[in-house]
């Protein structure tokens, strides 16, 4: 009995069925490039802290990267392990390399508080990534039309994040810059954009690029597990 896993199911109830075949493979982990460890160097020292499992869930591999949190319980996320020659959209080399070393996230359990993954239904998977913001692009341009205001040329965007309420976080490939759509939120760490309707785009305070958001994200788990982090290094 794997006691991350344990915890994993238990949180994320919904996650595995009891029809669902699940596999524990032994797979011997390859160790990040120095490459991966040079752009994103906090991610990478939490990587290095955890506890890695990889299985297989119906045929789809997934591994589970597992730390305690200062509350002395299990916390992590399950990554969907996929092969990035499959994705058709126009992603940017930075989450590319991510994708290839350690997956996506497609679901998470005990997550720090307030933190970039809180509620998101996905965080970087390759296969849930779509371009622009779907739906809300009629509300969003009507809203500009109506404030007479330059909307935003967000067609090609890449959403890498999607929250469970409707939110988007994209970033454009060709800045890199990421920005949130956001007409439902409550954060306190986001800015509104200049000469946009309020409540449509914003940005991220402190983060201006992909790595930059990466980066906060591994750092809000570092803070989170940092008795055990600082213990093993």
């Amino acid at each position: 009995m794997n006691a991350d896993f344990e915890a994993f199911k238990e949180y994320a109830s919904w996650f595995i069925k009891k029809s669902d075949k699940v596999e524990f493979l032994d797979i011997k982990i390859v160790p990040l490039t120095l490459k991966f460890r040079k752009t994103f160097p906090c991610l990478a020292s939490l990587i290095d802290a955890s506890t890695i499992l990889n299985l297989k869930i119906n045929d789809q591999q997934y591994r589970l990267y597992s730390w305690t949190n200062k509350d002395n319980l299990s916390c992590g996320w399950l990554s969907n392990i996929e092969c990035t020659e499959n994705i058709k959209l126009n992603l940017i080399e930075e989450h590319l390399l991510l994708l290839s070393e350690i997956g996506g996230i497609q679901e998470l359990y005990n997550p720090p508080e307030g933190s970039l993954c809180e509620n998101q239904n996905f965080v970087f998977m390759g296969s849930k990534c779509t371009y622009g913001i779907g739906a809300s692009i009629d509300y969003y341009q009507e809203l500009c039309f109506e404030e007479n205001k330059k909307p935003i040329n967000c067609s090609d965007f890449i959403c890498f994040s999607e929250e469970a309420n409707g939110n988007l976080t994209l970033y454009d490939p060709h800045t890199k810059a990421v920005l949130l759509f956001a007409p439902d939120h409550c954060f306190d760490n986001v800015s509104f954009i200049e000469n946009q309707p309020e409540f449509t785009f914003h940005t991220f305070d402190n983060i201006i690029n992909f790595i930059d958001y990466v980066e906060a994200f591994a750092s809000q788990w570092v803070d989170k597990i940092e008795i055990t982090f600082q213990k093993e290094k």
